[in-house]
């Protein structure tokens, strides 16, 4: 399925679940993604725009994937990205095709029909849901080279040593942003420092990138992006054996969209999990909306959300639904067939003569 192609088939999943239109290529800048956090080079903070973030998630055997896609404008080749996980992240290439397939899983049914009944009436209405080291310096626990991106995974108890390391090496995180490592660093979380070393600036879309980490939930990174300070806008496609719910990790609920909810079909994907849940997340005001990392928890239900989108034929005249029109005829019509009828009666009447 097209790049094209896939976006109209979320934007109608989104009108199908809520009556809500989006933006999905609104350019978002730099400073921020909403799993993580940017570190391009002192000097170049206004070198980078986020276009479009997407991601997949399984949890299967203790172990969560997340497979993570970026649309990344460049006017650098140095940049980087700060991604926390809750245990040592393994990292590796993704594959273009899997969020294609998941594009085709999405395809939702299309009803058409005529309608006769509504016009203006259907405008401005919608439906209204390991251990670590101790001290100093971080300690290297892993490093790969992926194309164009180097990924290195983090093992820290000390935020202050972590800044360092991270300036160091070529990160410039903004103060904002290094003021939020140490909540990650009490609890205990490590971190994959991504930097872009290729020779030529990025437009466009990464090639996926895949974090594989030991746990027992489902969680994703989202509380570095209350540093933000331009609106935060993410894609989840989160496979499990049931429909899910989204909130904050410390029990607060979050705005969201479901734009797709049904049982997998493709067997492949099956292999991910049983159900598919599609999430879109928009935080336009991040500092006060994002809360904490998200959550990710069984639904009450499994019902179905997107799956099918009802087209009609809104058959009118000069914006007049035609079935009004028509029965407004018949009414009139059929009361001025009465009126001549008893019209006629009354002038053949002839009155009774007595005697």
């Amino acid at each position: 399925m097209s790049k094209h192609r896939r976006l109209i088939v979320l934007l109608a999943s989104a009108i199908a679940a809520g009556g809500m239109a989006f933006a999905v290529q609104a350019a978002v800048p730099a400073y921020a993604c909403a799993c993580g956090a940017f570190a391009p080079p002192e000097g170049l903070h206004g070198s980078l725009d986020m276009s479009s973030e997407a991601s997949i998630l399984s949890l299967q055997g203790g172990q969560e994937t997340i497979e993570m896609r970026l649309g990344i404008d460049s006017l650098t080749t140095e940049t980087g990205l700060i991604f926390p996980t809750p245990a040592p992240a393994k990292v590796s290439q993704g594959a273009v095709s899997d969020f294609e397939s998941v594009g085709t899983e999405m395809t939702p049914e299309i009803l058409t029909g005529n309608d006769w009944w509504t016009g203006w009436l259907r405008f401005g209405f919608g439906t209204a849901g390991g251990a670590a080291p101790s001290g100093g310096a971080p300690t290297v626990i892993d490093q790969v080279q992926l194309g164009p991106v180097q990924a290195t995974t983090l093992a820290a108890t000390d935020a202050a040593g972590l800044t360092a390391w991270l300036d160091e090496n070529g990160y410039g995180l903004r103060p904002a942003v290094s003021a939020l490592l140490s909540r990650y660093v009490d609890m205990g979380w490590y971190f994959v420092a991504l930097k872009l070393t290729g020779a030529e600036p990025i437009y466009g879309e990464l090639d996926p990138l895949t974090f594989s980490f030991a746990s027992d939930r489902y969680v994703y990174p989202m509380a570095l992006s209350q540093a933000a300070t331009t609106p935060q806008k993410v894609f989840l496609y989160v496979f499990a054996d049931h429909k899910q719910d989204v909130s904050f990790l410390d029990g607060t609920g979050t705005y969201n969209t479901v734009l797709w909810a049904r049982a997998v079909r493709d067997p492949e994907l099956q292999k991910r999990g049983a159900y598919l849940t599609a999430f879109y997340l928009d935080y336009y005001a991040p500092q006060s909306q994002i809360k904490d990392d998200l959550l990710l928890s069984q639904a009450a239900n499994d019902d179905e959300v997107g799956t099918v989108i009802d087209h009609k034929n809104y058959v009118s005249f000069f914006g007049i639904p035609m079935g009004w029109i028509l029965l407004t005829i018949g009414l009139v019509t059929g009361l001025l067939i009465w009126r001549r009828i008893n019209l006629r009666k009354k002038s053949t009447f002839v009155p009774p003569v007595y005697r």
